[in-house]
């Protein structure tokens, strides 16, 4: 609760955890999501008590989604817990593995040994590289950056899993900011249900077609909470995104073989889209179980086409932009830069070089396992290599680790991230890491320094200062900010300074500046670093992904797969709240009443579902929202059991697209 006039309504989780007057509290960014919401954090000696959305014009508007409010347990919430397997546990101290077995060890044991696994694996050409990264700060990220090509001179790093869009597509894609999106005259989505993965830009959205009555064109892959608002729904089932967008391009008229959009709907998208002045592209990754060619085939030809128009990534995992804007990724390097003869592997090519024998060891930032649906073939990766994980939870990567170094995470680190628009604004550390964890600048500098190399790295700080001196990526003076909404990368714009939030209006909230943060909160001033001229970005025409794609033949007795997001999934982040874990959503197959009729069946039947790896019972669930001949799955939901590997048993990594077959009872 955060609107009560007299406090009389509270959240039951902060309810009696202290009083208002022992609360302090610090501004910072929530990273639960990729969209930047500024929040105000509080505790009560070291245990965090509450997190509130503070007015911020350009992004949230004092709006704050669930996930980010209730998951404050995920961080300090279990500390009685000490299995390394378990997501809910907090790592509190490195472990190294000894005769099989996980035992508690020094930092200095620790880093010697993650230091002779990495030197020895880098001995071997392309034999080590590094996944995972994007809930880092920019600090952290640039820091393992640099470990990485610097230390190990490996180009093999991937901040995503697998699960998001081409790093260099989206440097090269001229950027729409939440406001561009929030006021356009047409915004075109190809993402998933933006209300369950990113709550508060669909808020911002919504608001633009009921009150400004602008126009919204879906690309309907499932469900939607817009679908409702929208102008025109073009289903498309996996595999015809890129065909359903190469037809807006055309003036013939000419309908997609076989595809389930007509002649009226693209005539109607046509006229409104018109040369694309005015027009947003909203683009995210709404098929996990899609390969990702398909959407950025769409995206590419789309950019090329509308040429006025503006694209706004959502992606949806905490600081992706700014992991790829630090040159975490393939082709990218720190400060938005491309470099066009990198040949470095993303994360599925590292797992399947690991498989091979190819790759001889993995540095992971965070949880692989959690994260990807091809579960049994990263498994089998991880047990071919040597293993180094820095993380600040458990989970079922742990069972593959060597070496595990403790990290702190939200709410217990400095630094700075950067939204999906491209907005760098600072995140602040309200608590103390727990045990002995360090931020992921110190680990780094810490492990180079194990290398016999130093990073040039000692703080956050002076991070943050050699970003902005070596590429002119705004983040020292971000650290430093007092004046404004944060800095927008890519923009000249007048900087707008904005007060905080009135804590008077919010009782049992102590004022902003009686802690420390000035009249004004949340943005940026100049500071004493110098800048460079930024690096070359990529463009379009250099950039090769999403050029082409060959979809198989659809087999006419199966059902294309369609692994969708929600934002009550299985993650570290719910698992480890009470408030929300109750919430995650029950393994169902949404289908189309036509597929249901078809076959025969009724909300609540219960089918045998063949996929490449076995058959898998699901209850199916009418959703005419769900394009005819797709199964629509959601990733991370669970069973009666409590387990969540329904899509992840569904999923053919082998194949372009996923298709399976029903079966009634």
């Amino acid at each position: 609760m955060q609107i009560c006039p007299v406090g009389a309504l509270t959240a039951k989780p902060y309810r009696f955890t202290a009083r208002p007057w022992d609360l302090e509290q610090v501004e910072s960014t929530c990273t639960t999501c990729a969209l930047g919401c500024r929040v105000a954090v509080q505790s009560s000696g070291n245990r965090l008590t509450r997190v509130l959305g503070v007015d911020s014009e350009p992004v949230n508007h004092g709006w704050l989604c669930d996930k980010g409010r209730f998951t404050l347990d995920s961080i300090d919430g279990n500390p009685e817990l000490s299995d390394p397997l378990s997501v809910l546990t907090r790592i509190r101290e490195p472990l190294i593995r000894s005769e099989g077995v996980l035992t508690s060890t020094t930092w200095g044991v620790a880093l010697e040994r993650a230091a002779t696994l990495l030197l020895s694996a880098a001995k071997s050409p392309n034999g080590v590289g590094a996944i995972g990264g994007a809930a880092l700060t920019n600090e952290g990220a640039f820091a393992w950056e640099r470990f990485m090509r610097g230390v190990l001179s490996s180009d093999h790093l991937d901040a995503q899993f697998g699960d998001g869009l081409n790093g260099a597509l989206l440097q090269a894609l001229p950027r729409a900011t939440i406001d561009d999106a929030a006021h356009a005259r047409v915004v075109v989505s190809l993402s998933g249900d933006l209300r369950e993965e990113l709550p508060v830009l669909f808020l911002r959205l919504r608001e633009n077609f009921i009150k400004r009555h602008n126009a919204l064109v879906e690309f309907a892959f499932g469900q939607s909470a817009l679908r409702s608002l929208a102008n025109v729904a073009l289903p498309v089932r996996p595999g015809e995104a890129h065909l359903v967008a190469e037809a807006l391009t055309r003036a013939d008229g000419q309908v997609p073989k076989g595809s389930l959009v007509t002649e009226s709907e693209l005539d109607e998208t046509r006229r409104l889209l018109g040369d694309g002045d005015g027009v947003v592209f909203v683009v995210g990754r709404p098929n996990m179980a899609e390969d990702p060619a398909v959407i950025e085939s769409a995206i590419r030809t789309l950019a090329e086409h509308f040429t006025s128009a503006t694209f706004l990534p959502a992606l949806c995992r905490a600081n992706v932009m700014g992991a790829l804007d630090m040159g975490f990724g393939p082709m990218l390097r720190p400060g938005r830069g491309y470099e066009v003869n990198d040949s470095g592997r993303d994360t599925l090519e590292q797992l399947a070089a690991l498989r091979e024998g190819e790759q001889k060891a993995v540095l992971l930032l965070g949880c692989l396992l959690g994260n990807v649906l091809d579960v049994a073939g990263a498994s089998a990766a991880l047990e071919s290599a040597d293993v180094v994980v820095v993380t600040g939870h458990g989970g079922k990567t742990l069972a593959y680790a060597d070496v595990v170094l403790p990290a702190a995470v939200q709410h217990e680190r400095l630094g700075t991230v950067t939204n999906i628009e491209g907005r760098v604004t600072a995140v602040a550390a309200k608590i103390v890491a727990p045990g002995s964890a360090w931020p992921d600048v110190a680990i780094a500098s810490e492990l180079a320094e194990q290398c016999g190399q130093s990073l040039g790295l000692g703080s956050v700080d002076q991070t943050a200062k050699v970003i902005e001196e070596t590429t002119g990526y705004p983040a020292l003076s971000v650290l430093n900010d007092v004046t404004d909404e944060g800095a927008l990368v890519g923009r000249e714009q007048e900087r707008v300074a904005r007060r905080a939030l009135d804590p008077i209006a919010t009782p049992g909230i102590r004022s902003i500046n009686t802690v420390g943060l000035a009249e004004l909160s949340g943005a940026m001033v100049s500071s004493a670093a110098a800048t460079a001229s930024a690096r070359t970005g990529a463009t379009l025409s250099e950039v090769a992904a999403g050029r082409g794609v060959d979809v198989p033949h659809y087999d006419a007795y199966a059902l294309a797969l369609n692994v969708s997001r929600r934002l009550y999934d299985h993650g570290v982040a719910v698992q480890g709240s009470p408030a929300l874990a109750n919430l995650v959503a029950r393994s169902t197959a949404y289908l189309h009443h036509a597929d249901l009729d078809r076959l025969g069946l009724a909300t609540g039947d219960v089918v045998d579902v063949n996929g490449a790896k076995g058959k898998l019972s699901l209850p199916v669930t009418l959703s005419d929202q769900t394009p005819r001949g797709t199964l629509d799955l959601v990733f991370g939901s669970i069973d009666d059991n409590g387990d969540d590997g329904a899509a992840r048993s569904l999923f053919d990594p082998t194949s372009v697209i996923t298709q399976v077959k029903l079966e009634t009872r």
